[in-house]
């Protein structure tokens, strides 16, 4: 077992696990977040290949679209 912190919670992982293998439970797409593994950006070619280890601290950060409206688009002058 290993006790972690994500994203400030403290979560418990039945065994060590890769980075792949927590989003694959969470169902999260790994091309939607990046990961920083106590305070180290970690890559995502490398999400298969680095276990989550007891006392580890991992930050999730989304990407999120959006974009500007055209003010005109809405209202008519």
């Amino acid at each position: 077992m290993a006790d972690i912190t994500i994203n400030g919670k403290k979560e418990v992982l039945d065994k060590n696990i890769s980075i792949a293998e927590l989003l694959k439970r969470k169902n999260i797409r790994p091309e939607v977040v990046t990961i920083e593994l106590n305070d180290n950006i970690i890559e995502r070619k490398d999400y298969g290949s680095v276990a989550i280890k007891e006392g580890d601290r991992l930050e999730f950060v989304y990407f999120m679209g959006g974009g500007s409206i055209r003010r005109n688009f809405y209202f008519k002058r």
